[in-house]
């Protein structure tokens, strides 16, 4: 389980959507038009140790991206930040066998106009904390 996963479940936990119909993972179908889509970014460097494990603390990023309906950026928006304070209040939790330290929205909810037929797009990004 990555950290990818855990949190697509955790969104799901939380009424954002549902995994495969209006939730996904790393890949964002043509439909349905209102979906939100969790993807892996490049994070930061992990914490190293001195001792047997490879690393103390993995730093991977998220980003998430919301698309509405044809026309409604207000609902693009709104997911996103309903995204962002789920999200950002993990601390100390195991999400579905993750130990997740905590998740960090790394700045405010970024617009991205429109998709090739009209649908508008938010993303907001995030840094983890991740004891591997």
């Amino acid at each position: 389980m990555t950290v990818l996963d855990a949190v697509g479940d955790y969104l799901q936990a939380q009424g954002v959507g549902t995994l495969g119909s209006d939730l996904f993972l790393a890949v964002m179908p043509e439909s349905p038009d209102a979906c939100v889509c969790v993807y892996e970014t490049t994070g930061y460097s992990p914490e190293e140790t001195m001792g047997a494990g490879a690393f103390a603390v993995d730093r991977p990023g998220l980003q998430v991206i919301c698309r509405a309906g044809l026309g409604d950026y207000p609902a693009a928006r709104d997911k996103a930040v309903t995204v962002r304070g789920l999200l950002a209040g993990i601390v100390e939790q195991t999400l579905s066998g993750v130990h997740v330290l905590r998740v960090s929205a790394s700045g405010s909810m970024q617009p991205m106009g429109e998709d090739q037929n009209g649908r508008p797009m938010v993303s907001v990004n995030f840094d983890c904390m991740v004891s591997p």
